[in-house]
């Protein structure tokens, strides 16, 4: 694999954590906003089930997070020049 495509997949999985926390803080004022109570997690607005939401974010942020260190520990045996 070539530095410039190493240096894009790394760069691209951070710009998907980075936009995986801002959809978690999204989806934490549409819990707070749209639903019933503070024990529900279906929006009144939309009808999507928030918790759902905000654990599948969470999933994706680990596996991001997972690949990333993975990548950057194998790097001298990733790149090749």
């Amino acid at each position: 694999m070539r530095k410039t495509m190493y240096n894009t997949i790394i760069s691209l999985l951070i710009l998907v954590i980075l936009v995986s926390v801002i959809g978690i803080i999204n989806t934490q004022v549409s819990l707070k906003y749209e639903t019933g109570s503070s024990k529900e997690c279906i929006s009144i607005v939309t009808g999507r089930d928030l918790c759902l939401w905000i654990k599948s974010l969470k999933i994706i942020i680990i596996i991001c997070l997972i690949l990333t260190s993975g990548l950057i520990s194998f790097r001298y045996k990733i790149i090749k020049d």
